[in-house]
């Protein structure tokens, strides 16, 4: 019974991904002809020369079809982030070269946020056995951590999406499991993730400048980051510490 519910789960999420990724193939073939010139992608980039191209593509779609353009970022944003697959880091460089700054930022931070809670979602509610099966000690390491700082879990939240080395991916499809609320979890998306966002935003609005990754994460960048996060464990320490002495208090 258990095998069966486990191929049952699997199978689920198997149509889920297919379903989406047709999905997302046929909003890519069926999207409006464009009078552009641009030489359009035929695959995901993986380097700044790729991206590159797909930028000055979609910028001379964008002038065309913006709602489209918006739509079809928007998807594949989601997509990415929901089936946790690397990549976020030039769909941010990429919506700053689209969308400008400002509106780059405003659209992925939300974007971040949908897309992880709903790789909580399809955790929670199918990869529960393969889940607990591949990272049972990751679970339980992380299950201890959260339980250690249950009293102040938001702050800590806060720390571990600011740090720039935090496994994202790996604390999305976990969270379900280690007794994060999805309320709490995707607030702590939001504000935790947005200074990076933001960050890789604004230096897609030069990416014609770019040549590699470290001309926008250098060491200068990391160390920002860090400091954020310590920041925040400092505030969950004192959180905390008042917590502790509070009952203590005659009224």
């Amino acid at each position: 019974l258990q095998m069966s519910s486990l191929s049952c789960r699997l199978l689920s999420f198997l149509a889920v991904f297919g379903t989406s990724t047709a999905l997302l193939c046929l909003a890519w073939i069926q999207a409006p002809e464009s009078a552009g010139t641009a030489q359009k992608p035929h695959h995901w980039p993986w380097t700044i020369d790729e991206l590159k191209g797909v930028a000055i593509f979609l910028g001379s779609y964008r002038d065309e079809h913006f709602t489209y353009t918006v739509f079809l970022f928007s998807f594949a944003y989601l997509f990415k982030q929901t089936f946790a697959i690397p990549g976020s880091f030039f769909m941010n460089l990429l919506a700053g070269a689209l969308f400008g700054r400002w509106l780059g930022s405003v659209l992925v931070c939300p974007l971040t946020m949908m897309g992880a809670s709903a790789c909580y979602c399809l955790s929670a509610k199918l990869a529960r056995p393969l889940v607990e099966r591949c990272f049972k000690k990751r679970i339980r390491q992380l299950r201890d951590t959260v339980h250690d700082n249950e009293h102040r879990l938001f702050y800590f939240l806060l720390c571990a999406r600011f740090f720039p080395f935090t496994p994202h991916w790996l604390l999305n499809i976990c969270s379900p499991f280690i007794d994060i609320r999805l309320g709490e979890f995707a607030l702590s998306v939001l504000i935790g993730l947005a200074p990076y966002n933001i960050l890789c935003v604004h230096a897609g609005g030069t990416l014609a400048q770019l040549t590699t990754m470290s001309d926008v994460i250098d060491v200068t960048v990391l160390l920002q980051l860090i400091a954020i996060a310590a920041i925040m464990a400092g505030m969950g320490v004192w959180s905390k510490k008042r917590n502790r002495v509070q009952p203590t208090i005659v009224h």
